[in-house]
């Protein structure tokens, strides 16, 4: 119910948009690898749907972010990114009673915070840097570790993402 209420706020949002504007990078932060942003409040707050990437083992990864940009589009912003991930295991489960493969399917929810630094270079074109900090819900618990081979989650390690890219204004 949450995700379906997130989706028609984002979607609602394009009716009082002040800009709207398309980005593409490389990592996975605030911004994702490609996706779509709304810009509102004199470019204060700006929310946006993003697409992670492809793996075959995935069946989506992609997800929705907000950002509150303290000097409007040029300058510092701390975000919130929430994404989903659904897929299966590379590892197949053989189960004799079955008498075939079973695979193992999975569904978590990725939490990024962080802070980012966007400059424009004209009134449409500009670049983006951003770090975050990631943590996963999923399999009853919190993960700060995703394993993106087999789609385990742990807490072995402490991932910070990072991400720049380039973005457009409309």
């Amino acid at each position: 119910m949450k995700k379906l209420i997130l989706l028609l706020c984002f979607l609602g949002s394009f009716c009082f948009a002040q800009k709207t504007g398309i980005f593409a990078g490389l990592g996975s932060a605030y911004h994702g690898l490609v996706g779509v942003e709304e810009t509102f409040l004199n470019d204060h707050l700006s929310v946006n749907a993003h697409w992670l990437g492809y793996d075959s083992d995935y069946d989506f990864m992609g997800g929705i972010g907000i950002a509150y940009r303290f000097n409007g589009l040029t300058g510092p912003y701390v975000f919130h990114s929430s994404e989903w991930l659904t897929g299966r295991t590379n590892d197949h489960i053989y189960h004799e009673e079955l008498g075939g493969v079973k695979e193992e399917r999975f569904n978590y929810w990725r939490l990024v915070f962080g802070f980012g630094l966007q400059h424009m270079f004209t009134k449409n074109l500009g670049v983006f840097l951003e770090v975050g900090f990631q943590f996963f819900a999923g399999e009853g618990g919190y993960y700060t570790y995703l394993d993106m081979d087999d789609g385990g989650l742990s807490n072995k390690e402490i991932v910070f993402p990072a991400a720049v890219g380039v973005i457009v204004q409309f």
